[in-house]
């Protein structure tokens, strides 16, 4: 399985937007965390991933980072948590299944159970182990709203031997039956900012969806062809792809959500593969 290497930007406790406040997490090609600021220095030392040969995914913490160690053909993923300002790698038990992913404030998770065939989106309160579970499409890829209000989810339509069963990818709410998008290919995981969806295109545009009804309102032209893309405050976080026959990015950007200003922030692809913050 593809090792990821996550980058993840944390405001500093004091709540100042500055640049110098933020720091990102990163998983290295050994298989370790590093917590780092943006003048890549390092905040904490390596910290071992004990999760064997895994895939990684990060999402926002309000305290630190949730870590998902990806498992393969349905199996069990693991859920970490590096709180501030120790970052010590923390194991909770979330008794997740496939695809799992927390909401900012740690206290819901989302994940799949069941097959392929016949799979089951599982929505379960952290705080009181409280699960309730909904037959499903297969779902590629889910994302919760930053108040963590609602799940986005990234499905592929039903297939048969006359379909194309590679695409295209289908964005909507767990919440509702509404498509809000349909896309033959995106080069990163969607994300949610201020009410817009934001997807990467193949061509390094940036397109926002209105949240409410799927309306496109706005195209940001990018000169990357963007492999990983995330965002902060009004900032966006994007890995620029390298070599196609390597796993990883080349670059690691930042700019404002309308684009233009980029500024590489400290990068060795040598050693990091892929970034979110």
């Amino acid at each position: 399985m593809r090792r990821l290497v996550v980058v993840l930007a944390l405001m500093a406790s004091t709540g100042s937007s500055a640049e110098s406040d933020i720091v990102y997490l990163v998983k290295n090609r050994d298989q370790t965390l590093t917590v780092r600021d943006t003048d890549g220095d390092a905040v904490t030392g390596d910290i071992p991933l004990p999760v064997g040969d895994r895939g990684v995914r990060v999402v926002a913490a309000d305290d630190g980072f949730h870590v998902v160690a990806e498992s393969a053909d349905w199996r069990e993923d693991r859920y970490f948590r590096l709180r501030a300002p120790d970052y010590a790698l923390e194991p909770i038990d979330a008794r997740a299944a496939h695809g799992l992913t927390i909401t900012r404030d740690g206290t819901k998770a989302a994940y799949m159970t069941g097959t392929y065939e016949d799979p089951s989106l599982v929505l379960r309160d952290l705080r009181t182990g409280r699960e309730t579970a909904t037959k499903s499409t297969p779902v590629y890829r889910m994302t919760w709203t930053p108040d963590g209000s609602r799940l986005l989810l990234s499905i592929f339509p039903p297939c048969d031997d006359t379909s194309d069963c590679l695409g295209p990818e289908q964005l909507k709410f767990h919440d509702s039956d509404r498509l809000l998008g349909s896309f033959d290919y995106l080069t990163a995981a969607p994300v949610i900012t201020g009410g817009r969806i934001l997807v990467a295109l193949p061509d390094g545009v940036i397109e926002h969806y209105s949240t409410t009804d799927g309306r496109l309102l706005d195209r940001v032209r990018t000169p990357f062809r963007i492999t990983q893309l995330s965002v902060r405050g009004d900032r966006l976080l994007i890995v620029v792809g390298g070599n196609p026959t390597r796993h990883g990015g080349a670059r690691l950007v930042t700019g404002p959500l309308t684009g233009g200003e980029w500024r590489d922030l400290p990068w060795d692809a040598a050693t990091m593969e892929t970034a979110a913050w």
